[in-house]
């Protein structure tokens, strides 16, 4: 699976005006007409924005949860789906789990302006 950067730039569109885009790509995902499956919880975004930010030292799970204002348990079960597309990386030190942005997400996230992310099966 190759991770693909997804940028819409209309300059007729408000910036932020992205749901009917949104209301596609989740269409033609559950009709299995795209082959692509899409970030698709702000969360996840959120969650790859800050392990960007802290892609040296990476976080545990524990952080991660902190910093959103949400649960271990929730933000575990987010993790899940980005490490089986292979966004991101953990490292299990002993009881805890580290996580890393994986090295193609921070590749692609280095070379753009805009933050969407796209996981191309």
């Amino acid at each position: 699976m190759k991770l693909s950067l997804c940028s819409y730039n209309s300059g007729a569109l408000h910036q932020d005006y992205n749901a009917p885009l949104d209301n596609l790509q989740l269409l033609t995902a559950e009709t299995g007409i795209s082959g692509f499956a899409t970030v698709r919880v702000p969360e996840q975004v959120f969650i790859l924005d800050l392990l960007n930010k802290h892609s040296t030292e990476g976080l545990s799970t524990r952080e991660l949860a902190d910093q959103c204002g949400i649960s271990i348990y929730k933000v575990r079960h987010l993790l899940l789906p980005l490490e089986k597309y292979g966004q991101v990386i953990r490292d299990k030190m002993q009881k805890h789990h580290q996580w890393f942005l994986s090295k193609e997400t921070a590749d692609i996230n280095d070379h753009s302006n805009k933050e969407h992310y796209r996981l191309q099966q």
